[in-house]
């Protein structure tokens, strides 16, 4: 389940990212990227695909026993290219 609220989706949009597709991007097939600390919580960088083939970075926290999506955005060429090789590896 995920934590939406107008803080976390006024972030997003300012990427041009909808709730639905970052969280189409954690359900197919996401690629753990790292995990960062900040203040008193971990944080994960996700890269994933939209149904629509648009690849995104997704950085999330758990609270509460929920998703809460921090931020998302497209990736940059380079992050584009290290997705698709963790994919090929995977697979």
């Amino acid at each position: 389940m995920f934590d939406w609220d107008r803080h976390n989706l006024k972030k997003i949009k300012i990427h041009g990212v909808s709730a639905v597709e970052a969280e189409e991007a954690l359900s197919i097939s996401p690629v753990l990227i790292y995990e960062q600390d900040a203040d008193t919580e971990s944080r994960y960088v996700y890269y994933g695909e939209t149904a629509s083939l648009r690849l995104l970075a997704v950085v999330l926290t758990e609270r509460n026993e929920k998703i809460r999506v921090i931020t998302a955005y497209d990736l940059d060429a380079g992050q584009k290219r290290d997705y698709l090789e963790r994919r090929l590896r995977e697979s």
